[in-house]
């Protein structure tokens, strides 16, 4: 019951930018790599909770429209300058992750 008021009212969009907020903050204490694998995790439980499927029938896989362009974000989030700072300066993924965590929702997803 609870999961499906949840899914209900489930914002991809609030989301996607709450959870690259979160990984660029926590690049600040933690390895780049944890980060990464974390984000991943986060990733696989949500689709795991909420994505319809058969064991073993990779044509099953459904997930509700609530949530169908959330794996995108997390995907482009992952190889975005943001978390990923390869072949960036100190400086630019400095300026990116500041403006990132002071702008609103729809601006951050073009970030993303």
């Amino acid at each position: 019951h609870d999961k499906m008021e949840l899914s209900a009212g489930f914002d991809q969009e609030a989301t996607a930018v709450l959870m690259a907020r979160y990984a660029v903050w926590k690049t600040e204490s933690s390895d780049q790599g944890d980060v990464l694998k974390w984000l991943d995790k986060m990733l696989i439980q949500v689709v795991t909770e909420f994505a319809e499927f058969r064991k073993n029938d990779a044509s099953s896989f459904r997930l509700a429209s609530q949530f169908s362009i959330f794996p995108q974000f997390m995907y482009h989030l992952r190889r975005r300058g943001l978390l990923q700072t390869f072949n960036a300066s100190p400086d630019e993924t400095a300026y990116y992750r500041a403006v990132l965590m002071r702008e609103g929702v729809m601006n951050s997803l073009v970030m993303i």
